[in-house]
């Protein structure tokens, strides 16, 4: 590890926000429209797209982790930031109208409660001094302690904690030293009011099923908000310098299966091929619909919620207006695609009172 001391401020936010995109806090279309700046980057806060200033508090780590360009096991500059150095960097930016938050993490250079405790200082001057009172995202490390958790929540808009692999073995492979059993789910249950978290993919050998199954357990046990999955990207001088990168394509199928799996109570088994991964020609939903053929046609008089999220084109806001309209007796041949019903994409899957809404592709109910 190398020591690079006297940094001016700029560099430091160079080199820090730049050790930030291993953290993923939006989906690759949102993140990688990164502005200008160093350190700025594009995220869903909100319900819209907002720029944080995601940056690293340190990019010295004591972890040998075989995977990240910080570990303990390969050379390379070290530089922090002091506590008010990053405090008025952020304010600085926010005045300005750069940044509409802050997104902070870490390495871990020793005991993660020692960086965790400056990490909650930053929030906490922003808020209590500095009077902030917009977004801010904590990083929990690994190994944190519920206490030091505690302390982070009343500042923290948004929580995240990293699991990086699906299964204790898979991450062992990965992070040696890094433990899901014992340095990660201990936290969850503190973490009930939302959190997110995100998986390495392509690094280890587990199959879409394997991260599917995370997600629902993580969702149904300790209600997490959403999980991000950050395409293996191999740096070289680290152990897995050599790995093949990534596929791009299999981690937009697993936003696309996290999804299903998350809003519209898919099961994960439901979703993936007999060699248990999703399709890579077509996307998780349609497969299924595929495999699915005697579930449709649904009549909109008399289907579910959870029955109309399997229909293509319909999603939880659309299937809960329909069943409004449906309760209010406004449902009607006159009202249904003035509903949001896409009748090309979703009609042929439907009926209306026992009557197709299209023959083939064309509507053959009266609309107007």
């Amino acid at each position: 590890m190398i020591i690079v001391s006297a940094l001016d401020l700029w560099e430091k936010l160079r080199i820090l926000g730049m050790a930030s995109s291993y953290d993923a806090c939006a989906p690759p279309s949102i993140e990688e429209r990164r502005a200008p700046l160093p350190g700025i980057f594009y995220a869903w806060a909100f319900g819209t797209k907002v720029p944080l200033l995601k940056v690293l508090l340190t990019n010295g780590c004591s972890r040998n982790c075989k995977y990240c360009a910080f570990s303990s096991l390969v050379d390379h500059g070290v530089s922090s930031f002091e506590i008010k150095e990053l405090v008025g960097i952020f304010m600085d930016m926010w005045r300005k109208g750069l940044v509409q938050g802050l997104f902070l993490s870490s390495a871990i250079p020793g005991h993660p409660d020692n960086t965790m405790e400056k990490m909650i200082s930053v929030a906490r001057i922003l808020r209590e001094r500095e009077e902030f009172k917009g977004y801010i995202h904590l990083k929990i490390l690994p190994g944190t302690s519920q206490d030091m958790v505690r302390r982070a929540l009343p500042f923290a808009t948004r929580v995240s904690i990293n699991l990086e692999a699906p299964r204790e073995e898979f991450l062992k492979n990965i992070a040696p030293s890094k433990s899901i059993k014992g340095e990660i789910l201990p936290l969850l249950p503190l973490l009930k009011e939302g959190f997110t978290t995100q998986f390495v993919v392509d690094i280890a050998p587990e199959r879409d099923l394997d991260l599917l199954n995370a997600v629902e357990i993580l969702v149904k046990r300790y209600g997490l908000k959403r999980a991000y999955f950050q395409t293996f990207r191999p740096i070289p001088g680290t152990p897995l310098g050599d790995h093949p990168p990534g596929s791009k394509a299999r981690q937009m199928r697993l936003y696309q299966g996290e999804f299903l799996v998350r809003r519209y109570a898919f099961s994960p088994g439901e979703l993936i091929d007999s060699e248990g991964n999703l399709p890579k020609n077509t996307d998780p939903k349609t497969f299924w619909v595929r495999n699915n053929p005697h579930f449709f046609p649904l009549d909109l008089e008399d289907s579910t919620y959870h029955q109309l999220l399997r229909v293509p084109g319909i999603g939880p806001k659309l299937a809960r207006r329909i069943i409004a309209l449906r309760r209010k007796g406004g449902l009607s041949p006159f009202h249904i695609e003035k509903a949001g019903i896409n009748l090309r994409k979703s009609g042929p899957y439907l009926l209306y009172k026992g009557k197709p809404l299209v023959k083939g592709f064309q509507v053959i109910l009266p609309l107007e």
